[in-house]
């Protein structure tokens, strides 16, 4: 799911079992036990709806402990925790992210559930390995979340678009390249007069369906990591993301790939236009050919556009390999809470027996993916299990994890930020800009 961009809290209703009360004042922070659990939650509507029903098995095994919700950004954007904590308004159990996970278990704010595990016999094997290896702290190894469900960067086409141009789907595992991907992208891109980007008849000012579809024009690292890292190249190496990767030749190259499908080849969809109107948009209405994202877009097409006749295929190969970005959701207990023992109990829950379908994620635990949760959902797409499942056992499937908290930083004005922008508007050549970028990123890291 996106990241909801409100910061206000809001008390959610749940069922008649669930208890509404005022969003201030919670046991969190009273300092006092309480059978009320208060759960920050994040997300839109749909997401609210998911972990409702998922929770509804816990209130039936636990009638004595009464869930309320509030509906706040805390999980989705640290810094609004940091507010209620400081406010006193912090609730017992809330929703991390990957990308800023870290950054809470090191300041305290997460509770370590390692022992809780233990004894309750949840075991680490029970969750897919590169989901679970992500809610383990980088400070000491130990859990401090289990996995709600994740999210994988996968390439989302147009069935139509391919037949009408002659082309053959892409390989459902992944079984093709990035310079496979941009000649597909030139025959895909059409101008108003139909002539594809490989014409010489083309006119790039008069461009009515795009090839190709990238996060990097929002800038967004999910877009551009996956093809940097198929590359052998990124922007953080390193076990811990401690290491500056931006000048090494294999970055540039990546990047030089998005910057050309955009500028040299007109294909793919550019910042400005992104703004106009976004560009995963611009697929769900039929306009772009072929794009990169997660299974969000699934759900958007069917409430949007459910005659959009589409498939997926796993990312496909640059010249280190097949490379994506998987990104996590884990329910996690405030460490300061008195009501741990309770958080622990709904964590645990929310986790395992009642994995599956919330916030529209791709479960973690044991096999439920593989069931009516997700892979045998109505209406999912027909190589779904190609596309995001297998792709979580690639040896370059890596996680948004940040250990130091450090990549906001670093993607911004003072690290990589200008360097991104002028690769991404196309003022200067990968390569040129990214030169000296390290400088500026060590300093970040402290290296």
């Amino acid at each position: 799911m996106r990241i909801p961009r409100r910061l206000a809290p809001i008390c959610l209703t749940m069922s008649a079992a669930t208890a509404l009360t005022a969003c201030s004042n919670t046991a969190a922070t009273s300092g006092h036990k309480s059978n009320t659990l208060t759960i920050s939650v994040w997300g839109v509507n749909e997401d609210m709806d998911s972990i409702k029903a998922a929770a509804k098995g816990f209130e039936q095994a636990n009638p004595s402990i009464k869930l309320k919700f509030n509906k706040t950004d805390c999980g989705a954007d640290y810094a609004v925790c940091k507010t209620l904590i400081a406010g006193r308004n912090m609730s017992d159990v809330l929703v991390t992210g990957s990308w800023n996970f870290n950054e809470m278990a090191n300041d305290g704010v997460l509770a370590d559930l390692t022992d809780r595990m233990a004894a309750d016999g949840v075991k680490a094997s029970d969750f897919v390995p590169v989901v679970i290896d992500s809610d383990k702290a980088a400070k000491d190894g130990r859990f401090y979340a289990l996995p709600m469900g994740y999210n994988v960067q996968s390439l989302f086409y147009n069935k139509d678009m391919f037949a009408k141009a002659g082309l053959k789907e892409p390989p459902a595992d992944g079984n093709y390249t990035y310079d496979d991907l941009r000649k597909w992208a030139l025959k895909l891109t059409l101008d108003a007069d139909g002539n594809n980007a490989a014409s010489p008849k083309f006119n790039p000012k008069r461009i009515v369906q795009w090839g190709y579809n990238n996060r990097i024009a929002e800038p967004s690292e999910p877009g551009f990591s996956p093809v940097l890292w198929a590359y052998g190249g990124g922007v953080l190496g390193g076990d811990k993301r401690d290491r500056c990767d931006l000048e090494k030749p294999a970055t540039a190259q990546g990047m030089q790939l998005l910057q050309d499908m955009m500028w040299k080849d007109h294909t793919a969809v550019t910042p400005q236009m992104e703004q106009e109107t976004p560009g995963y948009l611009r697929w769900i209405q039929g306009k772009v050919a072929m794009q990169q994202g997660s299974h969000e877009q699934v759900t958007i097409a069917a409430q949007q556009n459910p005659s959009l006749k589409y498939d997926m295929a796993a990312l496909p190969k640059g010249p280190a390999g097949n490379a994506t970005l998987i990104q996590v959701h884990s329910w996690a207990a405030y460490a300061k809470s008195p009501n741990v023992d309770n958080a622990w109990k709904f964590v645990k829950h929310m986790a395992t027996a009642g994995a599956g379908k919330q916030m529209g994620l791709i479960p973690a635990y044991k096999d439920v993916a593989e069931g009516p949760a997700f892979l045998k959902a109505p209406g999912e797409p027909s190589h779904l299990k190609q596309a995001q499942l297998d792709p979580a056992a690639w040896p370059l499937t890596r996680t948004n994890i940040d250990p130091k908290g450090v990549l906001s930083a670093v993607l911004g004005q003072d690290g990589f930020g200008p360097a991104l922008n002028d690769i991404i508007t196309g003022k200067k050549p990968a390569a040129e800009a990214l030169k000296g970028t390290c400088a500026k990123v060590d300093k970040i890291l402290g290296s």
